[in-house]
């Protein structure tokens, strides 16, 4: 299973979060700031964050900035209660894997969730294998 990072400062959502996906057999850490997201993400990683697009100490689009710094290829799939067509358009060109609107669908999530950790492992399958290739070649 995959190692899920929320970044969230509504305590219900951020724990209602955790707890699915720790019952869905995944590795989860869960914070209320951007920085304290950052700071795990930058010492632990993870294969998809859960990201709120407002933070108290910083929007979720700089959190995004800062953890694409990191990791070009993190999956982040922003949540936000104050949704219109310039934020969804502004998380997508941010470089969001997806962008889902509060309330969540548990349901729904899971798939969102399922298609970035799937991605996300093709991706490393496919770096690794053509890292082996390299290898063999010199």
């Amino acid at each position: 299973m995959a190692k899920i990072l929320i970044i969230d400062d509504d305590d219900s959502n951020r724990e209602s979060l955790e707890l699915y996906f720790l019952e869905e057999g995944h590795q989860v850490i869960a914070v209320a700031s951007g920085e304290k997201g950052i700071q795990k993400f930058s010492e632990e990683g993870a294969e998809v964050v859960i990201l709120d697009i407002r933070l108290p100490d910083m929007d979720g689009f700089m959190v995004l900035k800062r953890l694409k710094e990191i990791d070009p290829e993190v999956k982040a799939i922003m949540i936000t209660a104050f949704h219109d067509d310039q934020t969804i358009k502004k998380a997508i060109e941010s470089g969001a894997y997806s962008y889902v609107k509060k309330p969540i669908d548990l349901y729904e999530f899971e798939s969102v969730v399922s298609r970035a950790v799937k991605e996300d492992t093709l991706l490393q399958k496919k770096s690794s294998s053509i890292g082996s290739i390299a290898s063999i070649k010199s």
